[in-house]
C-alpha cells in the first residue's frame, strides 16, 4: 500500500471535521455557477463564506447576498461601493455595468474567506445534466489515484512485483 493510500482516510475524516467546524460556525458554502467573477473566481469553484456584521462590510470585498432580483437563489459580487442609505452597490468583476438592485446590508449571507477552485463542477455538471461527466468522474474515483488500488494476479492472488 502506498504512503498517500495509508493516510487517505485520515485526511478525509481531517477534511470533514474541518467543514463541520466551520459550518457549526456559520460558514457556508456556494458553487459558483456562471463566469460573472472572474478572474478572482472561476466557474466551478467553489466558495466559502463565513457570516460578517453589516457594520463591517466594505468596498472591494466579495460577499455573497439573497438575490433580491431572483428570489430564492444567491449570488457572489464584489461591493463596488455603499451608497448614502447604506444599500449596498455590487459589480461582477467580468462585468461593464454594477448590477441594477442594491442590496440591503441584511441580505449579505457573508463574505468570502476561502476559494477552492474545480470543486463544484461535478455539482454543475449534474444540475446541468451532463451526466456522462458525473460517471466517468465516479469511475475514475473508483479506480482511485495511480498505485493506490493495486491489481491482483489471476493465478497466484498475490500483487504483481514490482
Amino acid at each position: 500500500m502506498t504512503v498517500f493510500a495509508q493516510h487517505l482516510p485520515r485526511l478525509a475524516w481531517l477534511c470533514a471535521a474541518a467543514t463541520g467546524v466551520l459550518l457549526l460556525s456559520g460558514w457556508s458554502a456556494a458553487v459558483v455557477a456562471s463566469g460573472s467573477m472572474h478572474p478572482a473566481v472561476d466557474t466551478g469553484d467553489v466558495v466559502l463564506t463565513a457570516p460578517i456584521h453589516p457594520g463591517r462590510i466594505r468596498a472591494g470585498q466579495v460577499i455573497r447576498f439573497r438575490d433580491p432580483g431572483r428570489p430564492g437563489r444567491t449570488t457572489l459580487h464584489r461591493v463596488a461601493r455603499i451608497d448614502g442609505r447604506g444599500r449596498l452597490i455590487t459589480q461582477g468583476d467580468a462585468n461593464r455595468v454594477a448590477d441594477h438592485r442594491p442590496v440591503p446590508p441584511g441580505a449579505v449571507v457573508g463574505a468570502a474567506r476561502l476559494r477552492v477552485p474545480y470543486l463544484g463542477w461535478p455539482v454543475l455538471w449534474w444540475i446541468r445534466r451532463q451526466y456522462g461527466k458525473v460517471v466517468a468522474l465516479v469511475l475514475a474515483g473508483l479506480t482511485g489515484p495511480p498505485g493506490v488500488l493495486k491489481l491482483r494476479s489471476r493465478r497466484s492472488g498475490r500483487r504483481p512485483s514490482r
